[in-house]
């Protein structure tokens, strides 16, 4: 008699496509992580309205499900907006994966440049953490103060191919042994 496996891990993707794609397409090639996966996503398309309105789609279309331990999910998606319409991912375990650097990304103008995201690479993670106070003085008043310390310990790099199966064992008591994949 075969047991049903728990589909515990939600991945959110707004921007279903590029290195994007490719990440879920890596997470759902997965033998052992994939019947594990809900898969809710969004073609490619107008990254600016994905990011700025996907998370009102997504509290309607994700499934209600008290299964669900981990959210895994890009910088695309504002994820703070997500939880404050769903609180019942609130208590989920968080990953949000940052394929690029909006801080460092080329900008005609400082003004034009999307304070909203902020890696794939250390020098990704690094340049985002070194640049924050810089970009935080562009804001007039009442800015957040010591945020690289804060955010610092949080965070890691994980390159292609990433492995799920560690990342998911970091952040959840895992009883799996996935040494021998």
């Amino acid at each position: 008699m075969s047991t049903a496996i728990e589909k515990d891990i939600l991945i959110v993707e707004p921007f279903n496509g590029g290195s994007h794609g490719q990440l879920i397409n890596l997470i759902q090639s997965d033998s052992e992580i994939r019947p594990r996966c809900i898969v809710v996503s969004l073609p490619a398309k107008k990254w600016h309205w994905r990011a700025r309105t996907s998370a009102l789609l997504f509290s309607q279309t994700i499934p209600v499900c008290s299964c669900y331990r981990v959210i895994f999910t890009s910088s695309v998606l504002n994820l703070a907006e997500l939880i404050a319409l769903r609180p019942d991912l609130a208590q989920l375990k968080k990953i949000v994966y940052f394929h690029e650097n909006q801080l460092v990304y080329p900008v005609r103008k400082v003004k034009d440049r999307d304070f909203q995201y902020g890696y794939n690479s250390a020098f990704n993670m690094e340049s985002f953490l070194t640049s924050i106070s810089s970009h935080l003085k562009l804001i007039p008043d009442h800015r957040p103060k010591n945020l690289e310390a804060i955010i610092h310990p949080k965070c890691r790099v994980l390159n292609f191919p990433v492995n799920i199966h560690q990342v998911y064992c970091d952040i959840v008591d895992c009883s799996i042994d996935f040494t021998n994949t």
